[in-house]
């Protein structure tokens, strides 16, 4: 049975396995990976039940889904090292209260990808005479299944797939539909996504979106090193509001720190960067931890999410994350913001696609190969 083709542009050709597995010597997939669907209550305990889906790739990477929150991806693993920061929020039901001010970080349970948009996100403000919350609807919106595929080799079939959708609507306003494929290879360690953007209603629809890749411990940890190079575009409370930083400054932000007392409550440092892309026209971006011998990999074009925001929220007593997050659009508002994307809209009927491939690294010439895609970020 061939992979049927999600709608958005998928590649010509799959990773083929690097690992042989013997059908010989086992008759159920699940043995070696797949997908599972099911019904979460613990540890949240809210007395609601969440539907996620768990993905095991045979490789050492496996992670969850949250069907319930968007189709993002909470917690991930490569064997026994977390990838993603959680929060203590866990994964609660959604809510159509978050959808106010700052009230998102009530519901935002962390995770190696949220989701930000589709039609706003940022900081709360006001935008085309609408009120905008934090980062927008996506991550507090149920998902609906279209598509489960598990793996087969016993077939030749080695990739596992879901796609599901998500709809932003209302009624007399613009409604904004993400069809979202999740895709993997039976061993090997990498996650493709591809998302479809498409505006439903008759009225023109503001679109900006943001893929929050939230790293944890331990692969967040003193001394790992961030991967990306371009110009940056912003920076927020590196030295002082006043003073810009000095490009030195600027890469050793690149290298992690321990916990910083000034990181208390809300205290946080990041910056934006306009992306360098290479001869394919694509970005590279990620951490690199040697202690672990671990690195981790986002490459996605540069033609669609052009810049991208590092967050660097290093406090004490576990709330020690940092985020790489590829965008389209605007985080701050085209009100302040003067990069050409700043202002996005979709018209009726009209569609945008987003890729983007997710990488484990995890041996020493993988992890230097990453590490050539590393440069400096300036002003």
């Amino acid at each position: 049975m061939a992979t049927p083709r999600h709608p958005a542009a998928m590649p010509r050709r799959l990773a083929k396995p690097p690992v042989v597995f013997d059908t010989d010597k086992f008759e159920n997939v699940q043995q070696i990976g797949g997908i599972q669907t099911a019904m979460l209550e613990s540890p949240t305990g809210s007395g609601q039940m969440r539907r996620v889906a768990q993905f095991r790739t045979g490789s050492g990477l496996q992670f969850t889904v949250a069907l319930d929150r968007g189709g993002d991806i909470v917690d991930a693993f490569f064997n026994q090292h977390s990838l993603a920061f959680l929060s203590l929020n866990g994964i609660k039901a959604p809510s159509h209260a978050y959808h106010t001010g700052m009230e998102w970080l009530y519901g935002w349970p962390g995770g190696l990808l949220t989701s930000c948009g589709p039609k706003f996100m940022g900081a709360p403000r006001e935008e085309d005479d609408e009120p905008v919350n934090l980062h927008g609807h996506h991550s507090n919106l149920p998902a609906s299944v279209e598509m489960l595929i598990n793996p087969d080799p016993h077939r030749g079939r080695h990739e596992m797939l879901m796609t599901f959708m998500v709809r932003d609507s209302c009624m007399f306003a613009p409604c904004v539909e993400v069809r979202r494929t999740i895709l993997c290879t039976l061993g090997v360690p990498e996650i493709r996504l591809f998302d479809e953007i498409t505006n439903r209603g008759n009225v023109r629809s503001p679109h900006h979106w943001l893929y929050h890749i939230n790293l944890g411990y331990p692969l967040v940890d003193k001394g790992a090193q961030l991967i990306f190079k371009g110009k940056t575009q912003y920076v927020e409370r590196l030295v002082t509001p006043r003073r810009l930083p000095t490009d030195t400054q600027l890469n050793r932000m690149k290298r992690v720190t321990g916990t910083q007392k000034e990181h208390v409550g809300a205290g946080e440092r990041c910056l934006i960067v306009e992306l360098e892309p290479d001869r394919r026209g694509d970005a590279h971006a990620g951490i690199i931890n040697r202690k672990l011998g671990i690195g981790f990999e986002l490459v996605f074009p540069v033609a669609a999410l052009p810049r991208l925001t590092n967050w660097q929220h290093f406090g004490p007593r576990g709330c020690y994350v940092t985020a790489v997050e590829p965008f389209s659009g605007s985080l701050l508002g085209k009100a302040v913001d003067d990069h050409t994307q700043a202002e996005q809209y979709l018209a009726p009927g009209q569609t945008k696609r987003y890729q983007m491939t997710l990488k484990v690294h995890h041996t020493g010439s993988a992890l230097n190969q990453f590490a050539k895609r590393d440069g400096k970020v300036y002003l």
